[in-house]
């Protein structure tokens, strides 16, 4: 499997999934559905996360590994903040929402493609149990802290902050560390296609939780944003050698 094809399929609303879920379970269906819209315009969040990082980490790439990888984070999560406060402060509707988000998905991938992000796949060292234990243990801090302040900062930020790349940080923070700027890249470039999964299930659960209930809507939609994905990658294939 590529490095763009992993980073397409982390699209999928593994992290998103369960804090929405989680969010809903511990507030209610209808405090998650009232942030929906944030959650949806907080993937443009989500984008300039890996936008920072990607420019932070090859400005810094002749510096030491660890230092590059603090700052890299640092910021990364800086601009996902930033960007988020100004979502919050704006007034939106799910139309209006997929409408910003989808201009900011055309932007962030004109500028990917701009950027010549190189194909090479160095050898991958298989995974070992200490680095799926730190994937695991991050990835469930952020999910905890995403669920956990929820019903302090209120449906707008809960949304946000649900749109917060949860399982594709860790990977990128490990990436980086074991291959340097080689690979992670490819990451995120297919990451910037996969995110519209979240768009899509983001949007499924708006209109289909409300009628089906939490369990059964949340399997109806990870169905959906599975079979999109496909026919996504299907398409994006076909149109982009």
């Amino acid at each position: 499997i590529s490095p763009s094809f992993s980073g397409l399929i982390s699209g999928l609303p593994l992290g998103t999934g369960l804090s929405v879920y989680f969010i809903a379970y511990q507030e209610g269906t209808s405090f998650m559905l009232e942030g929906i819209p944030w959650g949806i315009a907080g993937l443009t969040s989500s984008l300039f996360f890996c936008l920072t990082y990607l420019l932070s980490g090859n400005y810094l790439k002749n510096r030491n590994k660890i230092t590059a990888i603090l700052i890299s984070s640092f910021s990364s999560i800086v601009a996902f903040l930033l960007t988020g406060w100004i979502i919050h402060s704006l007034h939106l509707t799910v139309f209006s929402s997929l409408l910003l988000f989808i201009i900011f998905f055309i932007v962030n991938l004109i500028i990917i493609h701009k950027l010549k992000i190189s194909r090479q796949l160095p050898g991958l060292k298989k995974n070992s149990f200490c680095k799926n234990i730190f994937r695991a243990i991050l990835v469930s801090l952020i999910i905890l802290c995403i669920t956990g302040t929820s019903g302090i900062f209120g449906t707008k930020w809960a949304g946000i902050f649900s749109a917060f790349p949860s399982t594709l940080f860790p990977l990128l923070i490990l990436l980086h560390f074991e291959h340097n700027e080689k690979l992670y890249p490819s990451f995120i470039k297919g990451f910037s296609y996969g995110i519209s999964t979240l768009a899509i299930f983001y949007l499924a659960c708006f209109l289909l939780l409300p009628a089906l209930g939490l369990n059964l809507g949340f399997l109806i939609v990870y169905i959906i944003s599975a079979l999109y994905l496909f026919l996504f990658n299907q398409l994006k294939n076909y149109f982009i050698k």
